[in-house]
């Protein structure tokens, strides 16, 4: 009986990849040979498979672990670009780099890890670990992933000229992988955003970070959009992401994916990675991502995101007769305190049978019924108490991180 935490996803059938922070990591396990971790850039891949992380990232923790920034009156608008190509020229990759490179900055974060020594007491160390990110306004907001910045106690943004700045983080989501930081400067390089709905398989594209780190800052690789739309699950969260071919490595997560207009339509997050795979990267589509960025910027976190303030756990009807549960389904082992299941009156012990009329037989079956209404929207839970089913209303409440209370 696996238990599931509405903030974790769980698969039966897990496929293997690493993400792509650019750090030391240690392999996970393998369950297909040719699918190896995501590099650095949340660079995995899935198409028609499911895929996890083989390989840890040395960044983690909670993202509560540093200052978080004021948030300023004079917040950027982020606008997008009318797709024309009528009007607009291409540019060569030359212009490419030389319009939109000085917005793509590096960063770099460290992390502060304790363990518990076999003779007594706390051993504590830091690692440091790098990625890239994108600089959206002058006054200093850059964008990443968030799994370049999770866990940091301190990170720091250098621009391409080689000045570095601490950064503050303004928000960070998990569930998109996205964060937004900002530096305390004026007049800075910034990049124009595009439209990634208009985009077809067969653009060409050029990805720019820092592949492995600072050393090789500022990196152009040429490709085209393999395809749209790629389903992939990373850490047991499912993306929809851009594939490309254009060389995506360790270091290059929070860069930028440009067009041949020299607009940012993506932002590189994971590749595949093995002797037997080639040319496997996939980026946030910028339309997706632009969204979550404003609500970053503006309140800290993605505003009206539902929660049933549940922990769940699946047991089929052999475990269920073994624990002497009274039925089979998602059986409740805890329920968050002033969330809309507990003011529905769930208890732990519930069974949740259906939900809306639908079986739900997993907790990603459960979240996708959920995912499709908004904080104060109301769902019926079908459950089983003590041998009796009976259905409950619940409204659900904002998925509101603590860091932002």
């Amino acid at each position: 009986m696996q238990e599931f935490n509405e903030f974790q996803w769980h698969s039966e059938n897990e496929e293997t990849c690493d993400r792509m922070a650019d750090m030391q990591a240690t392999p996970k396990k393998k369950t297909r040979p040719w699918l190896i971790a995501l590099c650095g850039v949340l660079a995995g891949g899935l198409l028609s498979f499911t895929v996890v992380p083989a390989v840890s990232r040395l960044i983690g923790g909670k993202e509560g672990s540093f200052q978080f920034a004021e948030i300023p009156v004079d917040t950027p608008k982020v606008t997008q670009v009318t797709y024309n190509s009528d009007t607009r020229t291409e540019l060569s990759t030359v212009e490419i780099g030389k319009r939109v490179g000085p917005a793509v900055v590096g960063i770099s974060t460290v992390v502060e890890t304790s363990t518990y020594s076999f003779f007594g007491g706390t051993n504590t160390y830091e690692s440091e670990g790098s990625g890239s990110g994108i600089i959206i306004a002058e006054n200093g907001y850059v964008i990443t992933n968030n799994h370049v910045i999770s866990g940091a106690k301190k990170i720091s943004v250098i621009l391409n000229n080689g000045t570095e700045y601490e950064a503050k983080l303004i928000g960070a989501d998990a569930k998109t992988d996205l964060a937004v930081l900002k530096v305390e400067a004026s007049g800075l390089p910034t990049a124009t955003l595009g439209n990634s709905d208009a985009l077809e398989a067969g653009e060409r594209v050029v990805a720019i970070g820092n592949p492995l780190g600072k050393e090789l800052a500022g990196t152009l690789t040429q490709g085209i959009v393999s395809a749209l739309n790629r389903t992939l699950t990373v850490d047991n969260v499912t993306y929809t992401l851009i594939q490309t071919d254009a060389a995506i490595n360790p270091g290059n997560s929070g860069g930028a994916l440009v067009n041949a207009f020299g607009e940012v339509i993506g932002i590189n997050t994971v590749k595949v990675s093995s002797s037997e795979v080639e040319g496997l990267g996939f980026s946030i589509p910028i339309n997706n991502a632009k969204p979550i960025v404003e609500d970053l910027i503006n309140f800290g976190y993605v505003k009206n995101r539902p929660l049933i303030g549940l922990r769940v756990a699946y047991v089929n009807q052999q475990e269920a007769d073994y624990y002497n549960i009274p039925a089979a389904g998602l059986f409740v082992s805890e329920v968050t305190a002033g969330s809309g299941a507990a003011n529905a009156g769930i208890k732990k012990g519930d069974v949740i049978l259906k939900c809306n009329g639908t079986e739900v037989k997993s907790s990603e079956e459960l979240n996708a019924i959920r995912d499709n209404f908004r904080a104060g929207d109301s769902i019926t839970l079908t459950i089983n108490r003590d041998g009796q089913v009976i259905e409950v209303q619940v409204t659900l409440t904002e998925d509101k991180p603590s860091f932002t209370q």
